[in-house]
């Protein structure tokens, strides 16, 4: 082949070769923007943004007249992207001094594995502002809110707490969880090629909704006093622990519910399960005497008894192979049936509810919503229990008439009272007053009327009968300078895990005022007072916190008591 051939051919070789690599690019280019663009581009879109949850702000807890129980601050968040940190050992000693956290934790976390790592969760501004100001590369802070309870132990138990995400974890904060949350937003944000967001660069997909405000029926003043009133009874009568609330008879609202030993509602986290539980709510317990208050309300409602009715009291009933007796002497043999309550005399109960029969008492105990949940809007209610009526034994009758082998929660008993005081219709006791959303706008909490369980009358003949618990028998302890007030006192032993009973008792009294026309229910609970009887250990505590609570609530005094006064003013 001459020269020229040989030149020809390497031309058109090179030609070959170009025409082939345009045409692969070509084809290169075809492909990418046109059969792959969309994929590819949603690659580098995911590359280069990424999607943010908004936050919305918290709702705050209310008590009854707006002052605030709960609310929600700015806090940041400080993370990490270790593979961004220059220099962990110098980063960990600048961020262990602004965090307060001891260098090697953060050495370890700044040296983990991963693209994110938390270093503090809801710092304050100040520190925030601290940790930008040192600069420090792979560093970063991330905007959210931390639940703050600004009136420390007061209605601590009520309130609950929130976790870490700012979720309702108990209480209250979990009740009402969906309420109080709102719903979180969504915006693409871009992103610098070292990962960090782009100022002013987002786009609002969703603009989160702040949650509502939730108003209880909770008043601070009389939460406060009962408080400190059940502190000083537990110290006074050497008890274990304490628990008592205070309810409108005629609504079910709750103005007050506590326990002693109480805690500091902003750390809650590190108080143990035990101290933590609503008691009043969770933990059920046999009540003794002062479940003879269905007894008597059975008895008067079905005629088996009346207030002036004579009863004699033996000095022990047998049943079976068991032997009941009083717990003290009575002060005769013959009692009225108004003597028999408020004496406490287990034998002359036991006989009134022998002429009854344990169908009537067991449809009593039903009515009254003993064994079942009251309905409270608050998690972990405890129903009690009270035994079917098929599983009751011989024994059944005696012994739950006078409040053993059942058991109750005090909120129970706050109903149970209620029905007693309002003229005999049940009540729903709540927690929620009104929610009020973030337009200002409310919406009521909802009361129903309850049921009948017993007519007025008999309502108003079981107050008499109670008002002479206080009067002139084991409750005088609960009398009070300006209202006359009516209730029942109740003693129980404890039972024992390996069976039968031990010698620990709780103390209790039930009551209402003003007895004339009833306002308020309160329930005093104590856990195995050294002072023992409900009467002794309960008692005082329900006056000083039941006449506070009437007296802050403008409830006009006794008429009796008031001519009282005037006369020992006067010098009559």
């Amino acid at each position: 082949m001459s020269k020229g051939g040989k030149g020809y051919a390497r031309i058109n070789l090179a030609a070959l070769v170009l025409f082939i690599s345009f045409a692969g690019v070509a084809y290169r280019l075809v492909d990418l923007q046109l059969v792959k663009a969309d994929r590819l581009g949603a690659l580098a879109e995911n590359q280069r943004s990424r999607l943010a949850d908004l936050q919305p702000t918290r709702g705050c807890i209310l008590d009854r007249d707006g002052e605030v129980l709960a609310i929600s601050r700015e806090a940041y968040s400080v993370y990490a992207t270790p593979y961004l940190v220059e220099d962990p050992e110098m980063a960990a000693a600048e961020l262990s001094l602004a965090l307060q956290k001891p260098r090697q934790e953060v050495e370890e976390k700044l040296r983990s594995e991963g693209g994110f790592v938390y270093l503090q969760r809801k710092v304050s501004p100040e520190v925030a502002e601290e940790i930008e100001s040192l600069g420090l590369a792979g560093i970063g802070l991330e905007k959210e809110s931390k639940r703050l309870y600004p009136q420390g132990s007061l209605a601590a138990h009520i309130i609950g707490y929130v976790g870490t995400d700012n979720v309702g974890l108990s209480g209250i904060e979990l009740q009402y969880d969906a309420l109080l949350a709102g719903e979180k937003g969504e915006a693409a944000v871009e992103l610098d090629p070292l990962g960090d967001p782009i100022p002013g660069v987002t786009r609002m997909i969703k603009h989160p909704v702040d949650g509502s405000d939730v108003q209880l029926t909770i008043d601070s003043q009389i939460q406060f006093k009962l408080q400190e009133e059940l502190a000083r009874s537990v110290q006074e009568s050497g008890a274990l622990s304490g628990s008592g609330l205070v309810m409108d008879c005629r609504t079910g609202e709750v103005l007050a519910m506590a326990v002693h030993p109480d805690f500091d509602a902003n750390l809650f986290a590190s108080v143990p399960p035990e101290r933590s539980r609503t008691r009043p709510v969770t933990d059920a317990f046999e009540p003794g005497s002062v479940l003879k208050m269905v007894t008597a309300m059975a008895a008067l409602q079905e005629r088996v008894a009346a207030p002036a009715s004579v009863i004699n009291v033996p000095a022990r009933i047998e049943i079976g192979e068991y032997e009941f007796k009083d717990d003290h002497p009575m002060p005769k043999s013959d009692l009225t049936f108004s003597e028999v309550i408020a004496y406490s005399s287990n034998l002359g109960t036991i006989k009134t509810a022998q002429a009854l029969g344990k169908e009537k008492l067991a449809a009593y105990l039903a009515a009254c919503g003993l064994g079942k949940p009251t309905g409270i809007d608050y998690p972990g209610e405890s129903p009690g229990l009270v035994p079917s009526l098929e599983k009751w034994t011989m024994t059944s009758l005696p012994t739950i008439a006078i409040g053993q082998g059942i058991t109750v929660t005090p909120l129970q008993l706050a109903r149970l009272t209620a029905i007693i005081a309002n003229g005999g219709k049940t009540v729903t006791p709540h927690l929620m007053r009104r929610v009020i959303g973030r337009d200002g706008g409310g919406t009521e909490y909802p009361v129903s009327e309850g049921e009948e369980v017993i007519s007025a009358n008999t309502a108003a003949s079981l107050r008499f009968v109670l008002g002479e618990v206080v009067r002139i028998g084991t409750g005088t302890r609960a009398a009070m300078a300006m209202y006359n007030c009516a209730g029942k006192t109740g003693t129980a032993m404890k039972p024992d895990a390996a069976g039968g009973y031990r010698e620990a008792y709780i103390a209790t009294f039930a009551g209402m005022a003003p007895m004339e026309d009833p306002r308020l229910v309160a329930v005093i609970t104590l856990d195995e007072p050294d002072t023992v009887y409900g009467g002794l250990a309960s008692a005082p505590c329900f006056s000083r916190v039941m006449e506070f609570a009437l007296q802050h609530l403008e409830v006009t005094p006794s008429l009796e008591k008031v001519n009282t006064r005037d006369r020992v003013v006067s010098g009559e």
